[in-house]
C-alpha cells in the first residue's frame, strides 16, 4: 500500500489558542480525533526519512511529511485540541481515477481493473443514445440509502420509450416504495392502460413537468410524462383512496406528487380523469405538475360511504390543460390551499370548489374555459366555526361565461381581493348572454377590495365583445365592493332581482350601469 504526502499547503500551519503561528512548535500525530486514538509514529519527513512528531518551520508552518501506509486522514495537535489533516494528493488520486476509463489515458494500462468498472453501478458511467444513465448503472440503493426507486431500475423494469405498457412496472415500484419513498420516473413517455393506486406517503417525481404546450413545443420534443393508452378510458391515470374497501385504509394521504406531467392526449373517447381521490384523503400535496388533454375531469374529489371527502390539499403550480371537462372539482376539501394554479382550455368549468371551508386560492387563473372561470358554489360552512375562502390576485380571461362566479350560501364571508377579469363571457363567441368578469348570485356574504373587468374580442380579433357585464349582482345578499374599474360592453355594473345589503364605493364604470354608488340597497 503507498503512503500518501500530508501538510505543505497554506492552511497547514501551528498556532496557539489567540490564533498566533508558533515556529518551531513540536506537532503529535493521531489516527483520530478523540482521546481514545493512537499516536501515529510511523512517519517519514519529505525525504523519507523517518520520524515520529512533525516540527513547524521557521514562520509556523507544517512542512510536507508522508503519513502511514493507506491513510487519507490523520489529526495532529500543539498541545491544544486536534485538528484534521487531510491527504493533499486527493486531486491526483481522482485523476488517476477517471484516466483509468480512457483508453488513451496514461494509467490505462496498469489499471485494468478499474477500467473494467465501465459502465457499472459504482463506476464510470455511460450514457445510452438519448443521453440518459441506463438504470443499470444507478448505484444500487440498500435501506440505508435515500428510500429512491427508479421505475426504470430492476427489479421493476419500465421502458419509458412511448411504446410498452408500463403500468405493472410502475405500480410494483410505488407499492415497495413504502412510507416515506420516492419513485422516480427518469426522461421518458411511461404509456399505461389502468390506474396507479397510489398508498400512504409515497411520493410520485418526475424529470419535467411543462405548464402547457405552445408553438414549436410539440408534445414529441418534451418526452417527460405518463401518457394514458388508448384503451384507457374510465377511471383516473392516478387515484388516491381512503375507504375501508377491503383493498385501501380508512384513513389515506401524505402523497407527493413533484414535477409530473398527465396526458391523455391519446384517449379518444371515454370519461378518463387525471387524478381521482375518494374518501378521507387527508394532505396531499402536488407541485409543478401539469394534467393535459383529460377526456373529462383534471382533478376530482369524491365521498366515500361514510360521506367522508378528502381535505387539507396543497396545490403549488398546477397547469390542468385542455380537459374536456372541468379542471379542478374539489367537493367538502375543508383547508384547501391552492397557489398559481391555472386552468386552461377546459370544456366546462376551470375550478368548481363546493363547500371548500376555510381554503385559500392564491394567483390562480382561469383562461378559455367553455363555462365559468372559477365557480365557488353550494352551501358553504355547514359546521360551527368553519368560513368560506379567500380569492387573491387570481384572474381570468375569456372563459366562455362568467370569470368568477359566486352562488354560494352560508354564514362566513368570501374576501375577494386584487381579482382581474378580462374578456370572460364569450358565450360560444358573441358574447352577451348576461355573463360578466364577476357574477355575484350569493346568500353568503361577499368582501370585494380590488376588482377589474375588461372587455375584447378573441386574439385575432374575431368574435364578439364580451363581457356584457362588469359585475353582475342578482339575487344576492350582503355584498360590499370597494374599489373597482368596470367596463363591460352593456353595462359595468348590473343588478337584477332582488338584492339586500348591497354596498359598492369608489366604482369606476364604463358603458351604462344601473347602480347606485355608496349606499346600502335594501329589498325593492
Amino acid at each position: 500500500m503507498a503512503r500518501n504526502p500530508f501538510g505543505g499547503t497554506s492552511a497547514d500551519t501551528a498556532e496557539d489558542g489567540g490564533g498566533v503561528r508558533i515556529p518551531g512548535a513540536i506537532g503529535t500525530v493521531w489516527d483520530g480525533p478523540s482521546e481514545g486514538a493512537a499516536q501515529v509514529i510511523d512517519l517519514l519527513d519529505s525525504d523519507h526519512a523517518p520520524m515520529s512528531t512533525v516540527v513547524a518551520d521557521a514562520d509556523g508552518m507544517i512542512p510536507s511529511f508522508w503519513g502511514p501506509e493507506a491513510a487519507e486522514k490523520l489529526w495532529i495537535s500543539f498541545g491544544l485540541s486536534r485538528v484534521s489533516l487531510i491527504a493533499t494528493n486527493v486531486g491526483e488520486r481522482m485523476a488517476e481515477h477517471v484516466a483509468a476509463f480512457d483508453p488513451h489515458g496514461a494509467y490505462a494500462a496498469s489499471s485494468a481493473e478499474l477500467a473494467s468498472l465501465r459502465g457499472t453501478p459504482g463506476g464510470l458511467a455511460t450514457l445510452d443514445d438519448r443521453g440518459r444513465v441506463p438504470a443499470d448503472q444507478l448505484p444500487v440503493l440498500t435501506p440505508k440509502m435515500l428510500d429512491w426507486i427508479a421505475v426504470t431500475a430492476a427489479p421493476y423494469g419500465a421502458k419509458g420509450d412511448g411504446v410498452t405498457d408500463d403500468t405493472t412496472a410502475i405500480q410494483a415500484a410505488i407499492n415497495a416504495a413504502g412510507n416515506g419513498g420516492v419513485v422516480y420516473f427518469p426522461r421518458g413517455v411511461y404509456r399505461t392502460s389502468a390506474p396507479l393506486d397510489l398508498p400512504r406517503g409515497v411520493t410520485l417525481t418526475g424529470s419535467h413537468s411543462n405548464l402547457m404546450v405552445g408553438p414549436g413545443m410539440t408534445k414529441a420534443d418534451y418526452p417527460c410524462y405518463i401518457q394514458a393508452l388508448p384503451a384507457f378510458t374510465t377511471g383516473a391515470m392516478i387515484t388516491i383512496i381512503g375507504d375501508a374497501d377491503g383493498t385501501h385504509p380508512a384513513i389515506n394521504g401524505e402523497q407527493r406528487l413533484y414535477n409530473l406531467m398527465l396526458d391523455g392526449s391519446q384517449v379518444k373517447s371515454g370519461n378518463l380523469d387525471g387524478i381521482y381521490a375518494r374518501g378521507n384523503v387527508q394532505n396531499v400535496v402536488m407541485r409543478d405538475v401539469c394534467i393535459r388533454d383529460m377526456p373529462n375531469n383534471g382533478i376530482i374529489t369524491g365521498k366515500n360511504t361514510k360521506d367522508e371527502l378528502p381535505y387539507s390539499w396543497r396545490l403549488h403550480s398546477v397547469m390542468v390543460d385542455n380537459s374536456h371537462s372541468n379542471g379542478y372539482v374539489f367537493d367538502r376539501n375543508t383547508d384547501l390551499t391552492m397557489i398559481d394554479c391555472q386552468a386552461i382550455g377546459c370544456w366546462a368549468v376551470g375550478f368548481k370548489i363546493t363547500n371548500c371551508a376555510n381554503s385559500t386560492f392564491i394567483g390562480c387563473r382561469a383562461e378559455w374555459t367553455g363555462s365559468h372561470g372559477m365557480h365557488f358554489t353550494g352551501a358553504w360552512g355547514n359546521w360551527p366555526g368553519s368560513g368560506s375562502a379567500t380569492i387573491s390576485a387570481c384572474s381570468t380571461d375569456r372563459c366562455g361565461q362568467d370569470g368568477v362566479r359566486i352562488d354560494a350560501s352560508g354564514n362566513g364571508p368570501f374576501i375577494v381581493s386584487a381579482l382581474m377579469t378580462r374578456r370572460d363571457g364569450r358565450n360560444g363567441g358573441p358574447g352577451g348572454g348576461g355573463f360578466a368578469g364577476l357574477a355575484l348570485l350569493n346568500r353568503a356574504p361577499v368582501v370585494v377590495n380590488g376588482l377589474t373587468s375588461y372587455v375584447g374580442t378573441d386574439d385575432a380579433g374575431t368574435a364578439g365583445t364580451s363581457p356584457e357585464y362588469g359585475l353582475r349582482i342578482a339575487g344576492a345578499r350582503d355584498v360590499a365592493v370597494v374599489g373597482a374599474y368596470l367596463h363591460g360592453a352593456t353595462s359595468g355594473v348590473h343588478q337584477e332581482g332582488t338584492n339586500e345589503r348591497i354596498r359598492l364605493t369608489a366604482i369606476t364604470t364604463v358603458a351604462g350601469n344601473n347602480y347606485a354608488e355608496d349606499r346600502v340597497q335594501s329589498p325593492q
